[in-house]
């Protein structure tokens, strides 16, 4: 697949995304919530998962593209330490003895790029230069997947670090719309945003 239409179509994945937590936060005339606070929440993480899913479909189709010899947005081409024959055989080459491949761990994600390609290649420099924010990311997501003592204490500590205040019993929505006091953006923009410079530097090569 070209990588324009990869981009493209994550770029299209976020936008639904998007518009499902717009109905969520829908009013009516009177400017009252249509929905109650708990659909709200629950609207509003299940978009949040869908957007972390995005995220590493573009990971892997966009690895694949480059394992294939796609040429970038830009027209380059990515050195290569591999030549799959097919798509599907360079998903299996990918994957290896493994069941699976973890595209929610930037450091797995670098390793893999860094064992197909020249180290120099855009997802093991874009993906590291975000690392920190990726993992922040993947926190939110577990929180979002799976509530436990763990994921609950891991997501305290990361809104208290983005927020510069104690936070405790915080949920993914009240994290991810919360203004960033660094920038006046909600976190869930800031981190957005970032996803889509991250996309689009891939993507260019």
């Amino acid at each position: 697949m070209p990588l324009a239409d990869t981009l493209n179509n994550y770029r299209t994945a976020i936008v639904e995304c998007q518009g499902f937590i717009n109905i969520a936060f829908q009013q009516d005339a009177a400017s009252n919530y249509i929905y109650p606070a708990n659909q709200r929440q629950f609207i509003s993480e299940a978009a949040f998962l869908r957007i972390f899913i995005a995220w590493e479909k573009f990971l892997e189709t966009s690895f694949i593209d480059y394992l294939l010899g796609e040429p970038s947005t830009a027209g380059i081409i990515v050195n290569r330490y591999a030549t799959p024959t097919s798509a599907e055989h360079a998903h299996k080459m990918i994957i290896g003895t493994q069941k699976y491949v973890d595209w929610s761990n930037p450091q797995i994600v670098r390793r893999l790029s860094m064992l197909y390609f020249e180290p120099t290649n855009p997802i093991n420099s874009t993906v590291s230069s975000a690392e920190s924010d990726l993992f922040d990311l993947k926190t939110i997501r577990n929180s979002a997947a799976h509530v436990s003592s763990t994921t609950s204490s891991e997501l305290d500590a990361l809104a208290t670090r983005k927020l510069g205040a104690p936070t405790t019993n915080a949920t993914v929505s009240q994290v991810i719309f919360t203004a960033d006091p660094t920038t006046g953006n909600t976190i869930l923009t800031d981190y957005l945003n970032l996803l889509d410079t991250a996309a689009q530097t891939i993507a260019h090569g």
